[in-house]
C-alpha cells in the first residue's frame, strides 16, 4: 500500500466521520467503506465502520468492526465500544468483562469505570454500581458523576443517601432536573414542605416541564391541599392536551372531590385518546358502580 493510498484512506474516513456527526449516515458508509477497501488495517476506519453498524443497530456487524480493530491495536475506546454493542444484544457477562478489561489495563480512563458502574445499575446489580460510582467520584469528583450515584440510591429507595449525596453539591448551581431529583426524595420521606421547595425551584427552571409540575401536585394533595394540586394538574392538562395520563390524574382528583359529572368528562377524554389506557379504565369502571350504586339508593 502507497502513502498516497493510505493518505486518500484517512481523507475518507475523515469526512465520513463529518457526515457521521451531522447524521448522514448513509454518506458515511460510502465514505467508510471506500477508506476502508483502501486501508483495511486503519484502526481509527474499522472503529469508525464499528460505531456506524453499531447505529444501524447491526450488531454483529458492529462486533466483527471493533473485534478487528482490537486484533490489530488495544486501546480503550475500543473495548467500550465493543462492551457498548454486546450490551445493546443483551450480553451481559461478555460486555462487563470488555470494561472490566478496559479499567484495568487503562486505569487512567475514566469511562471503562463509567460504563462499568452504569452496566451495574441496569442489570440491577445496585450495590456494585454504588461502589463502582463513589470510586469514580473519589478519582474524578464531579456533579455529573455524583447524580449518577443519587440515581443509584434512588432505585434502591435509599432517599436519605441520596439526600446526603446532592448535599455535597453546590445547590446554586443545580438544574432542574437536580432540584426535581431532591424533591422527589423529600417527597418519598413526607418533607412535604422541602419536597413544594425543590419542585418550585425545579419548576423555575423548567416552567412547562408537566413532570416537575405533576410530582408538584402530587405533594400538594399529599398535604391535603386538593385546590393546589389540582390547579397544577390543569395546567399540566393545558401544557399537554393529549396525554392521556394527565388528563385521568385530573378526573381522579375530581372525583375525589365528589364532582363525579366533571371528573367523567375528564375520563371520557382521556380515553378518546387512548381507549386501551388502564387507569382511565379502571376509575371508569369505578364511576360505573358509584352511579349504580346511587341508583339503587333512589
Amino acid at each position: 500500500m502507497t502513502i498516497m493510498e493510505k493518505e486518500k484512506a484517512i481523507a475518507f474516513n475523515n469526512e465520513g466521520a463529518k457526515h457521521f456527526l451531522n447524521q448522514a449516515f448513509e454518506k458515511a458508509a460510502a465514505c467508510y467503506k471506500i477508506a476502508y477497501e483502501l486501508d483495511p488495517e486503519n484502526t481509527s476506519i474499522l472503529n469508525n465502520m464499528g460505531l456506524y453498524f453499531h447505529q444501524q443497530k447491526d450488531y454483529d456487524k458492529a462486533i466483527i468492526y471493533f473485534e478487528k480493530a482490537i486484533n490489530i491495536t488495544l486501546k480503550p475506546h475500543f473495548l467500550i465500544n465493543l462492551g457498548n454493542v454486546l450490551s445493546m444484544k443483551g450480553e451481559y457477562t461478555l460486555a462487563w468483562n470488555q470494561f472490566s478489561k478496559a479499567s484495568e489495563l487503562f486505569p487512567e480512563h475514566q469511562n471503562a469505570k463509567i460504563s462499568l458502574a452504569k452496566l451495574a445499575t441496569h442489570i440491577e446489580d445496585l450495590d456494585k454500581a454504588v461502589q463502582l460510582w463513589q470510586e469514580i467520584i473519589k478519582a474524578h469528583p464531579s456533579d455529573q458523576n455524583n447524580i449518577q450515584l443519587v440515581r443509584v440510591f434512588m432505585k434502591m429507595k435509599h432517599w436519605e443517601k441520596a439526600i446526603h449525596t446532592l448535599s455535597t453539591m453546590d445547590s446554586d448551581s443545580w438544574s432542574g432536573e437536580t432540584w426535581f431529583l431532591a424533591g422527589q426524595c423529600e417527597f418519598q420521606l413526607k418533607n412535604y414542605g422541602l419536597a413544594v421547595k425543590s419542585f418550585k425551584s425545579a419548576l423555575a427552571e423548567g416552567p412547562d416541564n408537566t413532570s416537575f409540575r405533576h410530582y408538584l401536585a402530587l405533594t400538594y394533595l399529599a398535604m391535603g391541599n386538593v385546590d393546589e394540586g389540582l390547579d397544577h394538574l390543569l395546567k399540566n392538562a393545558r401544557l399537554d392536551p393529549e396525554n392521556p395520563a394527565i388528563l385521568t390524574d385530573v378526573a381522579v382528583v375530581y372525583l375525589s372531590k365528589g364532582n363525579v359529572q366533571t371528573a367523567a368528562n375528564w375520563l371520557e377524554k382521556a380515553l378518546n385518546l387512548a381507549p386501551d389506557f388502564e387507569k382511565a379504565l379502571h376509575y371508569k369502571s369505578q364511576m360505573k358502580q358509584i352511579n349504580s350504586s346511587h341508583q339503587v339508593q333512589n
